[in-house]
């Protein structure tokens, strides 16, 4: 049953709280009032369009306001005239042939005149001042012009001063309507709310953008996207950060609300490496593949001639001694520091521990010091060192195309590319493996038409200055496609690189990116006599 707001309010007890109700009609003010007419002209008719309600194709629907035309104009769509200072009622929109026009009225004429004007025609169309007298609330409901200030003037013998106290008695000027409007609005989820007009907030108008729904998507379900369908404009809705083995949240550079241009998808290859000093292992890094620094190969560490056999998945490789070992099995060697070896390969020979015949795993070598054949047992220690080709600088990518990995090497000259290398203050580094991980290619901001237009010839240049990649498989955000862009689509060219920074990570993520990493582990024990076992 509808009732008068006080007469509700009073009728409330706290045992029926909460309630929900419904604005059915309201005078905000008593009185009546007369609407002054907008000094301020339009200039176009879609400005004109823009600011009045007027609804699409009607015949019989007329628009509560009337304007004038200040200037005489013509168009190309009707040859007659609108002479100067015509009044005309505005009746509907309609479309034809692709294009939006305004179906007005002329009015005094007879028999009445129609004529349709285009979005684009120019004029100087002025509200007409009208006498009749309204309610506030009719004003706010039927005669509000969008984007500007509406002022009303008390009727004869209506008293503002029954509107607050502080307005003189003797008032007679006009009031400035500010309205407070309540938005329903849907947000991501079909979750229905209403935004107040006064809330501190920005937004951008996306409607002409395409039919799009509000279902947010993965960096991963974006990366799978048909590669026909980028670049793209997302909308970032939440953040959420992978966690490695340690548990611990890797920063990045992204934030609720951000607005990116995915350019595209690529699988970008990436070094992994790690830190030498004295021997062991400290910090991890993941190095981008088109790392500039300037490098020399050097020799790996090994503890025992085990290791040395692991390492020879490769091939051949030269070691050195650290320190001395002494044989007590033939026919297996002893050596001493400094001797130098070329690793030829694995084989196993019978061996006389204390009168038994056992089987040991040795590694055949040419001892390059003696210049004699020799064999090494698995379990001798002896601190070797690899001993690395002089191949001269050059990049990484330059050195693994000629060495396998994994490899050390010594970063001689920086990345020139980089304000701070932390590459050039380590002692030694082992390249371990390369990885490929799945990336989006982005850009922070939007573009608009306009730049293609101007800026065809250096628009890719442009766009690689400040792009970057997003590993999909460590951000889990939640994104809105917002737009795509078939004009940068079209130009069929690929942007740059995009700007690629060392990764500094920890030992447990490491290991789970490298298959070929060289666990460390004990050497084999010596045969034991079958007496003691």
């Amino acid at each position: 049953m509808e009732q008068s707001w006080n007469s509700y309010i009073n009728s409330l007890t706290q045992n029926f709280l909460p309630r929900q109700v419904e604005v059915t009609e309201g005078n905000y003010f008593s009185g009546k009032f007369q609407l002054i007419a907008d000094p301020v002209p339009f200039e176009t008719v879609a400005d004109l369009v823009h600011s009045v309600h007027v609804t699409q194709c009607s015949t019989t629907h007329r628009s509560p306001l009337c304007f004038q035309n200040l200037i005489p104009i013509s168009t190309a769509e009707s040859p007659m005239v609108l002479e100067e200072r015509e009044k005309l009622s505005l009746i509907g929109l309609e479309e034809s042939q692709g294009k939006r026009f305004l179906r007005c009225e002329v009015l005094g004429k007879k028999p009445p005149l129609r004529l349709l004007l285009p979005m684009d025609c120019r004029g100087q169309f002025q509200e007409c001042q009208e006498d009749q007298l309204h309610t506030v609330d009719t004003i706010i409901r039927s005669k509000l012009l969008a984007g500007r200030q509406r002022k009303i003037r008390a009727a004869a013998g209506h008293c503002l001063r029954s509107l607050s106290p502080l307005v003189p008695e003797d008032f007679s000027g006009h009031l400035i309507l500010h309205p407070y409007f309540s938005v329903m609005a849907f947000l991501p989820g079909e979750v229905q709310v209403a935004i107040p007009s006064d809330l501190d907030i920005y937004v951008t108008d996306i409607t002409d953008l395409g039919n799009r729904s509000f279902k947010t998507m993965t960096m991963k379900q974006i990366y799978s996207i048909e590669k026909s369908k980028f670049p793209l404009r997302i909308k970032i809705m939440s953040v959420t950060l992978a966690q490695n083995r340690t548990g611990r949240s890797k920063t990045f550079p992204l934030k609720c609300g951000q607005l990116l241009t995915i350019l595209r998808t690529q699988e970008v290859k990436k070094f992994i490496a790690a830190e030498i000093f004295k021997g062991k292992k400290r910090r991890h890094f993941l190095i981008p593949y088109t790392y500039q620094g300037m490098v020399l190969r050097k020799g790996r560490y090994f503890n025992s001639v085990s290791d040395v056999a692991i390492a020879m998945h490769s091939g051949q490789l030269r070691f050195q001694s650290s320190k001395d070992y002494t044989s007590n099995t033939e026919p297996c060697a002893s050596f001493t520091a400094k001797e130098c070896f070329l690793a030829l390969k694995k084989d196993v020979v019978s061996a006389d521990i204390q009168g038994e015949m056992h089987r040991v795993e040795v590694l055949k070598c040419h001892n390059i010091t003696t210049n004699t054949p020799v064999k090494l047992p698995l379990f001798a220690e002896g601190d070797f060192l690899e001993l690395a080709d002089d191949a001269g600088p050059g990049t990484l990518q330059e050195l693994c195309k000629i060495k396998s990995l994994p490899c050390h090497i010594k970063v001689i000259s920086p990345d020139p590319s980089m304000v701070r290398d932390p590459l050039y203050e380590t002692e030694e580094l082992r390249i371990e493996n390369v990885i490929t991980e799945q990336s989006l290619i982005a850009k922070d901001g939007t573009w608009s038409e306009d730049i293609y237009s101007s800026f065809s010839e250096d628009i890719y240049s442009s766009l690689s200055e400040d792009t970057f990649e997003i590993p999909v498989e460590k951000i889990n955000s939640e994104v809105l496609i917002v737009e795509e862009c078939p004009w940068l689509r079209d130009l069929r060219k690929e942007t740059n690189v995009a700007v690629q920074n060392i990764e500094e990570i920890s030992e447990a993520e490491s290991l789970t990116f490298s298959n070929y990493m060289i666990a460390p582990h004990p050497p084999p024990c010596p045969p034991k006599p079958r007496s003691l076992s």
